[in-house]
């Protein structure tokens, strides 16, 4: 069966330089990782250095978090989203995707390489493995489809846009995993890996709850770019005793999406430029409906 997905694998070729007992082995990882300089810089910040990279590398708790990787899986379920995609949206890109550590910074973003959009994914990242390859793989494609159609990018942008990229790739999975449930799309006991307590009676009916309180919160601050913001909303950041669910973002950005869906169809979805005046009519509505 031919491939529909391009994987650019790291990882295969760390363990085999890993797994051997080579007086040279530490410099064999280095020029290995310096090698990639580009991706490095992208995947870990320009902060992250080569010899921190190796130093995590060389740690035997790195090995064990790749046991299972399996390359032949990642392949697999890359090409099976993308030709669901195909069927959902018409025609749109095949994926172009790079694993490589990120020693648990992020399971998987969308960046540019060469001034083009491609999937980034960490298989040393916690749970990144069996079943949730599928919700990494399907979230992520959902972005870069977005972003190599439209040219938007889905990375350093306003809150605005992040609420709708965000809520396009959370709602897109779910047509892209039939069979699957919202508490794994949205990964909602993510919660332990951050070192936070569950929300009382679970993430998915807390969001239900509250959807109007999230709404509320975000709706004045549409249009920063604060980095805290964004932490606060979409990633597990928290600050002055906020004991509001993490990635709570993710849920709101999803019902507001689903809520366009009753007018647009999936493929207008895809190409839908926002502007900060829609995205603040359509929370206010979610808060109205609420």
């Amino acid at each position: 069966m031919a491939r529909a997905a391009v994987i650019n694998d790291f990882v295969t070729p760390l363990k085999q330089i890993l797994s051997t007992k080579s007086r040279f082995r530490e410099s064999q990882v280095s020029e290995f990782i310096d090698g990639s300089h580009k991706l490095h810089r992208c995947h870990l910040g320009k902060k992250w250095t080569v010899d921190q990279s190796v130093a995590e590398l060389l740690r035997p708790e790195w090995m064990q978090r790749v046991k299972r990787f399996n390359v032949d899986e990642w392949q697999s379920v890359a090409d099976e989203i993308w030709k669901t995609a195909c069927r959902a949206l018409g025609k749109v890109p095949k994926p172009e995707i790079y694993l490589y550590p990120s020693f648990g910074r992020h399971n998987g973003r969308v960046y540019l390489i060469d001034k083009r959009p491609i999937i980034a994914c960490s298989p040393d990242f916690p749970m990144t493995c069996g079943k949730n390859i599928r919700l990494i793989l399907a979230h992520e494609y959902a972005h870069f489809a977005r972003w190599r159609t439209t040219g938007l990018s889905s990375e350093n942008t306003p809150l605005f846009a992040t609420l709708y990229e965000e809520g396009w790739a959370t709602w897109q999975s779910s047509k892209l995993l039939p069979g699957g449930t919202l508490s794994e799309i949205f990964m909602a006991r993510m919660h332990k890996l951050v070192g936070l307590p569950d929300p009382q009676g679970g993430y998915m009916r807390w969001c239900r709850t509250n959807l109007k309180a999230i709404a509320a919160a975000i709706a004045p601050l549409l249009q920063s770019r604060e980095r805290n913001d964004e932490r606060r909303f979409f990633e597990g950041a928290r600050f002055d005793g906020d004991n509001t669910p993490i990635r709570a973002g993710y849920y709101l950005g999803y019902r507001m999406v689903e809520m366009l869906a009753d007018l647009d169809s999936p493929r207008e979805l895809l190409l839908l430029r926002p502007t900060r005046r829609q995205v603040s009519q359509w929370v206010n509505q979610l808060i109205i409906n609420a």
